[in-house]
């Protein structure tokens, strides 16, 4: 996994291809085979490889709980889960197999199951602080703000680093009204990563909410910078425009963000409004 973790994936794979050719019944490279893919977002032959690690050790739990990952990122949810499923029957005591089925079933808006997940993911391996995040993101989703920021705080405490807790903090904040202290666990997750654009988007939203309009549109210009393809930074930037008069503007943001997300409601609303703004 050395060139794996030092980004060349394309030399980890010819790797794990020679390992496979020199015995072809080893389970190990194609499971491992499979992850490179997968973090390429080639899926389906991420799963093709983690099929052939399982058949040719059906016990491979690791292997099963990978291709869950696989399946969840191609929307497929409920096979996910089953996979996942099928994972913690082999190895019960695995808190990553347990983690990954709360992520599935929240995708799927079910957001109890997915708590208790999180919670026996927790229960296995108390300082898993990716588990309490992802445990606050299915809490914010039943309206628990507080208590979803007082776990956020947990998985923070386990690890300062993670900019994904501090955006998730930031959002709870920002859903309960109370903008400026959303703002700095923004800037805190874009001080440890510069280029999560998630976090610059959320950042906007909430100096929109402050009437900080123009410097909204400059952070999620910078959303937008890094992820161009970021439906919501787009409706965000309109949003701000849309606050500053510029109607033409923010007509063309929202635009771009339902050419990105044909199905995204808020941004066919949003630009309902600015039209009618010009009429």
């Amino acid at each position: 996994m050395v060139l794996y973790n030092q980004g060349k994936y394309n030399e980890s794979i010819r790797c794990y291809d020679e390992a496979i050719k020199l015995d072809p019944k080893y389970a190990t490279p194609w499971n491992n085979k499979g992850f490179v893919l997968y973090n390429q977002g080639k899926y389906n032959e991420s799963i093709n490889c983690y099929d052939e690690a399982i058949r040719l050790d059906p016990n491979y739990a690791a292997a099963w709980s990978n291709k869950g990952l696989a399946l969840n990122m191609q929307g497929k949810y409920e096979e996910a889960v089953r996979v996942c499923e099928e994972a913690i029957r082999l190895d019960p005591n695995d808190a990553t197999a347990w983690n990954n089925k709360g992520f599935f079933l929240y995708n799927q808006g079910n957001y109890n199951e997915s708590i208790k997940s999180y919670d026996e993911a927790i229960r296995l391996d108390p300082n898993y602080a990716t588990a309490w995040s992802n445990k606050g993101l299915a809490l914010n989703m039943q309206g628990k703000y507080d208590e979803a920021v007082r776990v956020c705080e947990e998985a923070i405490r386990l690890d300062p680093n993670d900019a994904t807790a501090w955006n998730n903090k930031g959002f709870f904040l920002y859903n309960q009204g109370k903008y400026n202290e959303s703002i700095k666990c923004y800037e805190e997750a874009i001080r440890l990563d510069p280029d999560y654009a998630t976090a610059w988007s959320n950042k906007g939203l909430a100096l929109n909410m402050q009437g900080e309009y123009e410097e909204a549109v400059r952070v999620c210009e910078e959303a937008i910078r890094l992820d161009p393809n970021d439906a919501t930074a787009w409706n965000n930037k309109g949003g701000a425009l849309y606050n500053q008069g510029k109607y033409n503007e923010s007509i063309k943001a929202f635009d771009e963000a339902i050419r990105l997300n044909p199905n995204y409601a808020l941004a066919w609303k949003n630009k309902a409004f600015a039209l009618t703004m010009q009429a």
